[in-house]
């Protein structure tokens, strides 16, 4: 072969390599704006669903109540005038109660404090049933931690379940809105993250 057929061979194998590479580049290029395209409409749409969804219907019952704040009193003090029943913040007692199930009622201003703790209270009518109590022990017992169970006089509505600041009353005891609620209100308070434990069991015989 002479020596320009050989250039032009080289030439040519040069030409086509670079073809090649500018093919492969067009390739990733277009690849990368197509997966960021694809990622662009992910989060869009996430933003979109999250911003419009519905609240659940479990809790399209919650009320909100304002922060009555988060002060200490002793045990000489007037009690509190708290915004709802039962209440949902506000001044109280310088200890909490452990967590887990009583059969006697927990003081407003000891309650108070484990909701700041991040606690869900839940509460029934002494007059509920045995098997309506029964449900809302066992799901207490299920839990493990940040649930207290007792029972309250005078409530407007059988059961009430309560957070820092929310309030869902119930007639009936229905268990997913009450899983529901836990899942989104424990640990909700202001000191979230303080360890309560299922201590108490006054179900249990001894």
């Amino acid at each position: 072969m002479s020596r320009t057929g050989a250039r032009r061979t080289v030439d040519r194998a040069a030409a086509e390599a670079e073809a090649r590479r500018q093919a492969e580049a067009r390739r990733l290029r277009n690849r990368r704006l197509l997966t960021t395209g694809i990622v662009a409409l992910v989060l869009v749409g996430a933003v979109v669903f999250f911003a419009t969804r519905p609240e659940p219907v479990a809790l399209a019952n919650v009320e909100t109540f304002p922060s009555q704040g988060q002060q200490h009193i002793d045990a000489t003090a007037p009690l509190p005038d708290y915004n709802s029943d039962p209440p949902t913040s506000g001044p109280h007692a310088a200890a909490p109660a452990p967590c887990g199930i009583y059969r006697q009622p927990v003081p407003d201003v000891t309650q108070v404090h484990d909701l700041e703790h991040g606690v869900v209270v839940i509460q029934y009518d002494p007059e509920a049933t045995d098997e309506e109590r029964q449900q809302l022990e066992d799901f207490a017992r299920d839990a493990g931690t940040h649930v207290i169970v007792a029972p309250r006089e005078g409530m407007a509505h059988k059961i009430a379940v309560t957070a820092w600041t929310k309030l869902m009353p119930m007639d009936t005891v229905d268990i997913a809105a009450i899983e529901s609620f836990y899942g989104q209100f424990a640990q909700f308070g202001p000191e979230a993250g303080v360890q309560c434990p299922f201590q108490v069991d006054e179900s249990q015989p001894g």
